[in-house]
């Protein structure tokens, strides 16, 4: 009977220094699950921030384009304005005609560049404003991958954790059956004294 206790006994500490080295590893591996969410959360702190500022910066040049149109087009009515004034006027002065028509010709020509002005303001506002969709997009798919990843480091966090709850309850299970086996031991040792 005592050799059988005895070998209980060996068959328990060394279950128990399993249990211990599982309990080891379980607690590293958690430690390295909380660094590796703690390092994506701060990558996706970083990443939100960039993309805050490089959206704001977008949207005021975008804004500044916007209003550099709207200029243009307040400049070519008035110059347009002036146009049809001078014209009319051209019938009732033919002795500055020349002088008037030169004064048409200039004003016409810079209401051609104005008109050539705002079709390419317009052509950068048009590919700013794509180029401003499409990255709100790719940002949008960041922000659900990164979800997503953050999700499964969480995930396996608690599966550390409920596991590293499993080991230490079966350590204490086994050091109590470990302890009553002392006890049976040293019970059967006195009456065989």
């Amino acid at each position: 009977m005592l050799e059988v206790t005895r070998a209980e006994k060996d068959q328990l500490e060394q279950s128990c220094s399993e249990l211990r080295q599982e309990l080891l590893k379980a607690h590293g591996e958690m430690k390295r699950v909380s660094s590796l969410l703690a390092k994506v959360e701060k990558d996706y702190s970083y990443l939100k921030e960039t993309c805050d500022r490089q959206a704001e910066q977008l949207s005021r040049t975008s804004l500044k384009l916007q209003e550099k149109a709207s200029e243009s087009d307040a400049e070519i009515k008035d110059m347009k304005e002036t146009i049809f004034e001078l014209e009319d006027q051209v019938e009732q002065h033919r002795a500055v005609k020349l002088h008037n028509n030169q004064l048409i010709s200039e004003l016409e020509s810079n209401v051609s560049k104005l008109e050539e002005q705002k079709s390419e303001l317009e052509r950068q506002l048009k590919t700013l404003t794509k180029q401003i969709k499409e990255e709100t997009e790719e940002w949008r798919r960041f922000q659900a991958d990164l979800q997503t990843a953050v999700v499964v480091a969480n995930d396996i966090k608690c599966e550390a954790q409920q596991e590293l709850r499993t080991v230490k309850r079966r350590l204490l299970e086994e050091e109590e059956k470990n302890a009553r086996l002392q006890r049976a031991l040293g019970d059967a040792q006195a009456r065989g004294r």
